[in-house]
C-alpha cells in the first residue's frame, strides 16, 4: 500500500514539474529515494506500510509545494537553454540569408524597401542581442555577477523570441513574394536552407512562450547559479 501511495504522489508531482523529461526523471528519482528512506524510518518505528507512506509524504510536503521549490532551478536551465539556442541559430540564419542576398536572390526587391527592411531588422537585432545576452548571463555561471530575478530573465528572452519571429517572418514573406514575382532570381540552396532554419527558429520562439510562463509570472524567483 505504501508503494502505491508513493507512486501516486510521484505521478502527481511529475505532472507539476517543468523542465525536460530527463530533468523531471532525475528529480522524481531523488524524491522517490527520499520517500522510500522515510518509509523505512517510520516502518522501523512500528507504523504499518500504509501509515508509513502517508507520514513520509506529509513530511516531504504536497506535490504543489515541492514542484514550486524546483521552479527556480528548472526555469533558469530552460531560459539558459533557449538563450543559447537563439544565439547559435542567429549567425546561421545571417550567413544563409546574407549569402542568398549577395548572390542576387533579392535583386527584384525595390531598393527603398530593402533599405527599410534592413533598418528594421537592424533595430530588432540591436534590441534582441542584449536581451539574449542578459538572459544567458543571468542564468549561467555569470549569474553570480549578473543578479536579476528569473521573471526578468524570462521576459528578456521573450523579447528575443518576438524579435526572432519578426525577422524570420519578414524574410519568409519576402521569399514568398519573390517566388510569385521573380522566382528565377532565387538561388536555391541558400534560400532553401535559410527558409528551413528560419521556420525552425520561429517554431522554437513560439513554443518558448508558454514554456517560460511559470518563470515570467513568478515575481519572487531568482536564478540558481550552476554548481
Amino acid at each position: 500500500m505504501a508503494r502505491t501511495v508513493i507512486d501516486d504522489y510521484l505521478d502527481d508531482l511529475g505532472t507539476r514539474l517543468t523542465g525536460t523529461w530527463w530533468e523531471r526523471q532525475a528529480i522524481l528519482a531523488e524524491i522517490g529515494d527520499g520517500l522510500n528512506d522515510a518509509v523505512e524510518h517510520y516502518s522501523a518505528q512500528g507504523l504499518s506500510l500504509e501509515r508509513a507512506g502517508t507520514a513520509a509524504i506529509e513530511e516531504f510536503g504536497g506535490p504543489t509545494v515541492i514542484a514550486a521549490e524546483f521552479v527556480p532551478v528548472l526555469s533558469s536551465k530552460r531560459i539558459h537553454r533557449y538563450g543559447c539556442t537563439f544565439t547559435a541559430i542567429g549567425p546561421v540564419i545571417g550567413v544563409l540569408w546574407g549569402t542568398a542576398a549577395l548572390l542576387g536572390s533579392f535583386s527584384a526587391v525595390p531598393r527603398s524597401l530593402t533599405i527599410a527592411g534592413l533598418v528594421l531588422m537592424g533595430l530588432a537585432v540591436v534590441l534582441g542581442v542584449p536581451c539574449t545576452a542578459l538572459a544567458i548571463a543571468s542564468t549561467g555561471r555569470a549569474s553570480r555577477l549578473v543578479r536579476i530575478p528569473t521573471r526578468l530573465a524570462a521576459r528578456a528572452l521573450l523579447v528575443t523570441a518576438t524579435v526572432s519571429v519578426f525577422i524570420d517572418g519578414t524574410l519568409l514573406i519576402t521569399l514568398l513574394t519573390l517566388l510569385a514575382e521573380a522566382p528565377r532570381d532565387l538561388v536555391i540552396l541558400p534560400v532553401t536552407f535559410g527558409a528551413l532554419v528560419s521556420i525552425t527558429r520561429i517554431s522554437i520562439a513560439v513554443t518558448s512562450v508558454p514554456r517560460l510562463g511559470p518563470a515570467r509570472c513568478a515575481p519572487a524567483l531568482w536564478p540558481t547559479p550552476p554548481a
